[in-house]
This record gives structure tokens, C-alpha cells and sequence, in this order.
């Protein structure tokens, strides 16, 4: 019996060693791959490929429509991106500060409006 207790002390893994650990090989396909696998790679493959052109396309159209809208980039048509960012961004830089000017510009005729319109008021009463 102490045989036994000797053995119930030892640890699992000195008792059994593990089977050792195959890593596969680059280049092999994988063992557990079927064969549809490979024609499912490929369709997902082309599929990614199909979107990531479409992705592409879609910045492309949107940054020669952002090039369009921007004065004196429609003109250029191998305008390089960061031109078309920069610019645009200038462009917008100075459309806010445009807007400010004519909104103060508004509030001030308004207020001559409204001076110019009790004037009248008043002259008309007497």
C-alpha cells in the first residue's frame, strides 16, 4: 500500500510524459484545411479585393468632388491629396471668416433699419 501512496504523490505529468508539439511547416496547407477551403479562400480573396477597389474608388470620387468645389483646384487634375486637404481647408477657413464679417455686417444694418424706421415714426407724427 505504500506503493501506492508513492504514486498518488507523484505529479501527472512525470507519471506520462505529453506527446510533443508539431508546429506545422510554412508553405504546407494546413492539416485540418479541407479541400473547399482553398476555393473559399479565393472567394474571399476576390470578395476583399472587390471591396477594398470599390472602398478605393468611392475616396477617389470624393476627394476630385471635394477638389471641385474648391477655387482653383478644378482646374488641376493630378492635384495631389494633401493639396486638396490643405487647400480645402483654407477654402473653409475662409468661408467661416467671410460669414462672421456679413452676419456682424447684418446685425449693424438692422440696427440702422430699426433707427432709420422710428425716425419715420417720429416725423410722421409731427
Amino acid at each position: 500500500q505504500q506503493d501506492q501512496d508513492q504514486d498518488e504523490d507523484e505529479p501527472l505529468s512525470a507519471a506520462e510524459p505529453l506527446p510533443p508539439i508539431t508546429l506545422p511547416e510554412p508553405g504546407l496547407p494546413k492539416p485540418s484545411s479541407s479541400p473547399g477551403s482553398d476555393s473559399e479562400d479565393v472567394a474571399k480573396r476576390k470578395n476583399h479585393n472587390y471591396l477594398e477597389r470599390k472602398r478605393r474608388n468611392d475616396l477617389r470620387s470624393r476627394f476630385l468632388a471635394l477638389r471641385d468645389q474648391v477655387p482653383g483646384l478644378a482646374s488641376c487634375p493630378k492635384t495631389p491629396k494633401v493639396v486638396i486637404l490643405s487647400k480645402s481647408s483654407e477654402y473653409l477657413q475662409s468661408l467661416i471668416s467671410a460669414e462672421r464679417r456679413m452676419a456682424a455686417e447684418k446685425r449693424q444694418l438692422q440696427l440702422r433699419q430699426t433707427k432709420l424706421l422710428k425716425r419715420i415714426a417720429h416725423l410722421k407724427g409731427h
